[in-house]
């Protein structure tokens, strides 16, 4: 943990950009870190939640974060995600929302490896993801987890493209965005890039697969009409509903998992 933390560190004095040091920078401890064990500061950091002292909570939960490598293997696997999640929901409360959607990458990425973990943990996840999703199109397209990679995250990003039910009609905010992540897939250097939809959970396999698909063909439209030069980039896929980012059957969870990603192209 504290070679990662080092690593953070190094790639915030390097990083390319300030969105991307703020990646590295997302879960870097505060510099005196309080004492106690991870989960006695995590107990104090929620305790400072409750009374609304969210800068004290941001402190004692980098805290908590630090003093992990300290815990036994296993508890630290448990309250790592735990951890995170309270300081994605610090971080939206304090509007730092482009620190909040940083944290929410890297908590991500932690959960696509533990399936099994607390079912608020989706619920704050779904509260940053709504709250975030300017931020998010600003960076659409870009490498932007490259100074994240300290924390595992992958290089992909979704931009918050809304589309209503069963329709692959893409609205008048989305349109807005499209020609900065046009901007950022000509600029990101990857020669091939997959723009993949996806849909929420209703109706049946064959159905979804041809909306995702017809989903990514309308938003490489709309790209490449920004920037004719990424037509012999883009290539459109269709996942359907296979990979929700979210479980349940809410109105909130469908919105988010209605969405298109971008990925570069693996070499063949």
């Amino acid at each position: 943990m504290r070679a990662l933390i080092a690593l953070a560190a190094l790639l915030l004095l390097a990083g390319p950009g300030a969105a991307w040091a703020q990646c590295a920078n997302a879960l870097s401890p505060p510099e005196q870190i309080d004492p106690g064990n991870a989960l006695e500061l995590y107990q104090a950091g929620m305790a400072a939640m409750r009374g609304d002292r969210m800068d004290e909570a941001d402190h004692l939960l980098r805290s908590s974060f630090a003093r992990l490598s300290d815990a036994p293997a296993e508890a630290a696997a448990t309250l790592e995600p735990m951890v995170i999640a309270r300081l994605v929901e610090v971080a939206v409360q304090r509007k730092q929302l482009v620190l909040g959607m940083y944290r929410m990458k890297v908590l991500r990425e932690r959960l696509a490896t533990r399936p099994a973990h607390p079912g608020w943990i989706d619920q704050i996840m779904k509260m940053a993801d709504l709250a975030t999703l300017e931020q998010q199109n600003k960076v659409a397209g870009t490498d932007e987890a490259g100074a994240c990679r300290s924390f595992g995250v992958a290089v992909r990003s979704a931009a918050r493209i809304s589309f209503d039910t069963g329709s692959a009609a893409i609205d008048d905010t989305a349109r807005a965005s499209v020609a900065q992540i046009a901007k950022n897939l000509l600029n990101n250097g990857a020669s091939r890039v997959i723009v993949r939809g996806h849909t929420d959970a209703r109706g049946s396999d064959e159905y979804n697969d041809a909306l995702s698909l017809r989903r990514a063909n309308a938003v490489i439209a709309l790209l490449t009409a920004a920037e004719p030069a990424l037509a012999a980039k883009l290539v459109a896929e269709g996942a359907g509903k296979r990979e929700p980012l979210y479980p349940g059957d809410d109105e909130d969870s469908y919105r988010l998992n209605r969405r298109v990603e971008f990925a570069p192209a693996k070499a063949p």
